[in-house]
């Protein structure tokens, strides 16, 4: 049975699990001990297999001369995706003049966003092998030591080949293992439905989330399904933009009921290989940073989520001034989430709510009972435009898809 069929009938389970099951009951505690597992097994080969691919991207792209062409078409796409993303979430959520949400703050959780002295710290730290066995929600400190490894195999091959060759074979084997331990992603995303679906149920007057809820759904499946096909279409003239999609149907879906890009990687890199044909050491090398940078989709949901924080806590219209200022900051805080991949929407709404300040500080907690549900099409998105980034750089720096 293909990928997609099996990832459907998971998550066809966990639906009516979910429907089914009581809250409250013992069999709720047993699902999120399954949840938890299923996180855990989802990234556990996350950092090796980044840590032994990433620095064999860097010696192949530098071999091939394509390391700083890629690098800079990424970081260019990655902005202009953001700004486009930010300004489209703004001008949508300020046009359709979203009802306001009853300012009823939900539980905060125990969620916090990084400090940059925490953040410098973590990344550059006294003892460079710590990064081995470092939190698998930040993998920045991982990627540095990566590259540097990286960039000096490149150099006097008669010495560096042996430490090439080893880490090439880690790499290869890590990504077998990671193809057998994808056979258990059907069971993980039908308890990660389970789950998502319990947490809906227990939310109290659903309603008063619904117009937030349909505007953000409908976004992105014209953007999905709309606008990338089309670009798709314009990059690769030959092949049905719909093919495309159909083959990283299985990753797209893992994004959607992870809500989680780390979960996702090994799912999204066997089908970038496999299904598209994108060579190793392309998808190896841009994937990781767009992880961490390439956040056009949590820019554009955090857009939507600050305008309606800002129109639910005010009697007044929204101005210009504060929806400019939202696309604005929406865009710029994308990049700095590096901590935080998973829960990006989360980080970035409580920054945006501490820089404008004016009683807002904890504004997000409102949105806490649909966070998971937002924090799904987050993930979507995100995974989407990195897809399409990926696709969009190699095009244009030779890089095609074929050998690997």
């Amino acid at each position: 049975m293909r990928t997609p069929f099996r990832y459907l009938i998971g998550i066809t389970v966990g639906i009516i699990a979910g429907l089914l099951l009581k809250t409250g009951t013992a069999a709720a505690d047993i699902i999120d001990i399954a949840v938890d597992l299923s996180m855990r097994i989802g990234r556990y080969l996350l950092l090796p297999l980044i840590f032994f691919s990433f620095p064999v991207a860097v010696t192949q792209l530098r071999r091939l001369k394509k390391l700083g062409p890629a690098a800079y078409r990424s970081l260019l796409y990655i902005v202009i995706f953001a700004a486009a993303l930010s300004v489209l979430g703004t001008m949508i959520a300020w046009i359709f003049n979203i009802s306001r949400i009853s300012a009823i703050p939900g539980s905060p959780s125990d969620f916090s966003v990084m400090e940059l002295r925490s953040l410098i710290e973590e990344t550059i730290r006294m003892n460079s092998f710590r990064v081995l066995v470092g939190d698998s929600f930040f993998i920045l400190p991982l990627i540095l030591p990566a590259f540097l490894l990286g960039w000096h195999m490149y150099h006097d091959r008669e010495i560096a080949e042996p430490a090439f060759n080893f880490f090439d074979s880690f790499s290869r084997i890590l990504y077998r293992i990671n193809y057998y331990i994808l056979i258990l992603m059907p069971g993980m995303l039908a308890f990660l439905t389970m789950a998502v679906v319990v947490q809906i149920r227990e939310v109290v007057d659903f309603r008063r989330f619904i117009p937030l809820i349909a505007l953000s759904l409908g976004l992105v499946i014209v953007l999905v399904c709309g606008v990338f096909p089309f670009m798709l279409k314009r990059m690769h003239e030959n092949r049905s933009p719909w093919e495309t999609l159909a083959s990283l149907s299985g990753a797209l879906t893992g994004a959607l009921v992870s809500a989680s890009p780390l979960f996702n990687y090994g799912n999204l890199t066997r089908e970038l290989k496999e299904n598209l044909k994108v060579r190793r050491h392309s998808a190896a090398f841009m994937v990781p940073i767009y992880l961490m940078f390439a956040r056009a989709g949590t820019a554009m949901m955090s857009a939507v989520c600050m305008l309606t924080i800002i129109r639910s806590y005010s009697s007044l219209e929204i101005t210009l001034f504060q929806a400019a200022w939202t696309a604005l900051f929406s865009f710029l805080v994308s990049f700095v989430l590096l901590a935080s991949p998973d829960r990006g929407l989360s980080a970035s709404l409580i920054i945006l709510g501490k820089v404008y300040g004016r009683g807002l500080e904890d504004g997000w907690l409102i949105l806490v009972p649909v966070l998971p549900l937002l924090t799904m099409l987050t993930a979507l998105l995100d995974t989407t435009v990195s897809v399409l980034l990926l696709l969009l750089v190699n095009k244009k720096t030779g890089l095609e898809e074929g050998i690997q």
